[in-house]
């Protein structure tokens, strides 16, 4: 099996459409058919289901199909780790995260370091951690919680304390701690309940018999402070947050027990990581181990 005729069938069966996959790969119809059916004679084994113009794929299919997608994504991370040996301390890293106010801080002091190094966030989706512990499509992972996979390895970073934010125009900005169950009448604002940090809130809050009641729930983490400083309500803060608006918000410290998150790296085992990467996953965990942070 030559990689060309690997990267017709992969072309193929990730469009699922033989017409669309000429036109990409640049080759004409006929001569794609021929060299998929000369892939499935060499393999002795169907790799689709034919039914007249549309084509699906079966067992068989979807085992090189994925075996391909990992070959596929090695192959491009060795030609971009290739190059990036040529640039030395440029390049590019991906990280997939949900934590806005984390991997800025990070990104931020690592660029005084490597000023030419180019990032991509991308969310961290259903979609996208797939692509990360299955195929290390993407460079890091920063994430609250631990993935329980063969392919990756997490390391905590800190533990990161959760503080209740209140505007200076709410009588509670004078106190320096708070009893949860002593607010319920408070509007909350804070994330739809299909985040991670929501969740792990709610679930903080059933165990102390505490329901908050959200006025505002968003889809941006960044606007909750936005409009806790303009007064419309409170809200739960990480550690992280808590340094944005000082002489507008006062966050509280919760005393209702311990209420604190672990921020970790997922590092994937099988791929291998850019001197860049190397770099950014040592500056996390010296970055973390800063008196100045803690």
């Amino acid at each position: 099996m030559d990689l060309t005729k690997l990267r017709y069938f992969y072309t193929t069966a990730k469009l699922e459409n033989v017409s669309h996959a000429a036109k990409v790969l640049l080759i004409s119809q006929p001569a794609l058919s021929k060299a998929i059916a000369n892939l499935e004679a060499e393999l002795e084994l169907d790799l689709f289901h034919r039914k007249g113009k549309h084509i699906a794929l079966n067992e068989n299919g979807v085992y090189l199909y994925r075996r391909a997608e990992r070959i596929f994504a090695e192959i491009d991370n060795l030609n971009r780790d290739l190059l990036q040996r040529k640039n030395e301390g440029s390049g590019t890293l991906s990280i997939v995260s949900t934590l806005p106010y984390t991997v800025t801080d990070i990104f931020d002091s690592f660029l005084e370091k490597y000023p030419k190094i180019k990032f991509t966030q991308v969310p961290l989706s259903k979609n996208n951690l797939q692509h990360f512990v299955e195929f290390g499509k993407y460079d890091v992972c920063i994430t609250t919680e631990e993935v329980q996979h063969p392919n990756v390895e997490w390391s905590p970073l800190f533990n990161e304390q959760v503080y209740l934010s209140v505007p200076l125009a709410f009588d509670e900005s004078r106190l320096d701690t708070i009893d949860l169950t002593k607010i319920e009448s408070l509007p909350f604002i804070g994330l739809t309940n299909n985040y991670s940090f929501r969740q792990f809130t709610d679930n903080f809050c059933q165990s102390i018999n505490f329901k908050p009641s959200y006025q505002f729930e968003v889809e941006e983490s960044t606007a909750i402070l936005q409009f806790v400083k303009n007064g419309r309500g409170v809200s739960f803060s990480p550690q992280s947050a808590i340094h944005l608006f000082p002489n507008e918000i006062k966050h509280l410290e919760i005393t209702n027990g311990k209420f604190e998150r672990t921020i970790g790296l997922l590092n994937h085992k099988n791929s291998y990581p850019t001197k860049i990467t190397e770099c950014f996953l040592q500056h996390c965990l010296e970055f973390y181990q800063d008196p100045q942070f803690t």
